[in-house]
Order: C-alpha cells, then sequence, then structure tokens
C-alpha cells in the first residue's frame, strides 16, 4: 500500500510519462526509427529529472519496449527498427522518480500513420482498449482479480480474439513489479481481494489466433503462429469508490 505522498510522487510521474506518450504518437510515422524514439525517452526523462523506470530492470538495456508486429512485449529498440506504414506498434514505457523510486507502468499500441492502413488491427486494438477498460470497472475495494481477469476475458473472446495466456499483470509500487502476479484469464486457484490503496498495473495482451508463446531468450518475445497483437496498460490505484487512472 501507497502513503499518501507516494501516490502523489506517482500521480506526479504520470504528468511526465503522459509527456512522453504524447510525444511518442505526434513523432511516430514511416522512417522514424526506434533509435529515435528510445532517445526521445531519455531527453524527456532528464529534462524533468526523473528516471526511465524500465532502464536496467532484470539488465533490460533500452528506455522502453518496443514491439514491432508480431512481437509480443519486451521489444528492444534496436538500430535496425525502422517503422512503416501500417506497421502495429506497441509502445510500453515507465517513470521512477529519484526521490523514493516509486514507478508508473503504461502501454499504447497504435498502427503507423493511420488505423485504415489495416482495419483488421485497428480492431484488434479497440478489443484490447475493450478489455482494459472493463477491468478498469472492475477495479474497486473488495472486488477479487477473479472479477477483473473474467471481465478482461469476456472482452477479448467476445471480439473473437486470444488471452495470451503465459504473461501477467502485477501490482506496482518501489519495484516495477509487485505481487500479485495475476493472468488475463480463468485461474481460480490464483485470486486476491483488493483493497483500496492498492497500485495495479494492469495489461491485456491479446492476439488474433493463438496465445502461444515463443521466447528467445534475447528479450522479444512472439507468438508461436507469427500472428499479430495488442497490449495496452494502465496503472490504476484502488478506492473505495471508482478506481482512479494513474496514467
Amino acid at each position: 500500500m501507497l502513503t499518501k505522498r507516494e501516490i502523489e510522487i506517482m500521480r506526479s510521474n504520470a504528468k511526465i510519462h503522459k509527456k512522453v506518450f504524447d510525444t511518442i504518437k505526434e513523432t511516430v510515422k514511416a522512417w522514424v526509427t526506434a533509435e529515435e524514439i528510445n532517445k526521445i525517452c531519455s531527453d524527456i526523462a532528464i529534462k524533468h529529472n526523473v528516471l526511465c523506470g524500465f532502464k536496467w530492470v532484470y539488465w533490460f538495456p533500452d528506455n522502453l519496449c518496443i514491439s514491432v508486429n508480431d512481437v509480443v512485449v519486451h521489444g528492444r529498440a534496436r538500430k535496425w527498427i525502422v517503422f512503416k506504414d501500417g506497421d502495429l506498434v506497441t509502445f510500453d514505457f515507465g517513470i521512477k522518480d529519484k526521490q523514493v523510486g516509486i514507478n508508473t507502468d503504461a502501454a499504447i499500441s497504435m498502427i503507423v500513420w493511420w488505423d485504415d492502413k489495416n482495419p483488421e488491427w485497428a480492431r484488434l486494438i479497440e478489443a484490447n482498449k475493450n478489455a482494459l477498460y472493463a477491468w478498469i470497472a472492475m477495479c474497486k475495494a473488495w472486488n477479487t482479480t477473479w472479477d477483473v481477469w473474467f471481465a478482461i476475458q469476456t472482452e477479448i473472446e467476445k471480439a473473437w480474439f486470444k488471452v495470451v495466456k503465459d504473461l501477467t499483470w502485477h501490482a506496482i509500487w518501489k519495484k516495477l513489479h509487485e505481487k500479485p502476479y495475476i493472468y488475463n484469464y480463468g485461474t481460480p486457484w490464483a485470486w486476491v481481494k483488493l483493497k483500496a490503496g492498492m497500485t495495479l498495473a494492469i495489461e491485456p495482451i491479446l492476439w488474433q489466433t493463438s496465445w502461444e508463446i515463443v521466447d528467445d531468450w534475447d528479450w522479444e518475445i512472439y507468438i508461436k503462429d507469427g500472428s499479430l497483437g495488442s497490449q495496452y496498460e494502465h496503472t490504476i490505484l484502488v478506492t473505495d469508490w471508482e478506481p482512479e487512472i494513474i496514467i
């Protein structure tokens, strides 16, 4: 549970986090490189005297994760990645303050240029958003993580997509990933009662045709059948009333 001061720090982090995402949305287009986006994150963090929260966590060397097309999560900002029209790209990023070390974590997916470049992928992203906001609505004190994953799984399967089963969402605080770690599908043996003051980073991850992943042990994780997917994530604060979206 965060103190009032720690929650205020998290909210302050979120304002900078939003600047990063807004700048990414304005910048990303064909021929922009992953390295350029990686530098944008660093420049904004330095300007506001905070840290890029992912860098060197588990020895991850970049400022954010950039997952392109068939990469599920943990994509590197590799020098040879050049965006092209129609690419489906997920940007996963976090801020960490230097005073106390409080983290934020959020992700967005987008199609380079316009959604109509690939309407099926646009539908995938929309289903991802619907799943995300379905779980946010359930994140109230005394509900359980069962209520959350049920809402996520229902929304994803209603749209005829697949839940990626081997990846989880998590609590967040002074560590980027805190317990509990909860799957986005039915796992009745692993549920936790939500309490006011909990901060959670929930990230529905869905794919077109498969839920099986392949890890090449060099950060990037792929879907086994090569189909494409989407990730959206918010950091939220559980309250006695409506949950607060921090970022």
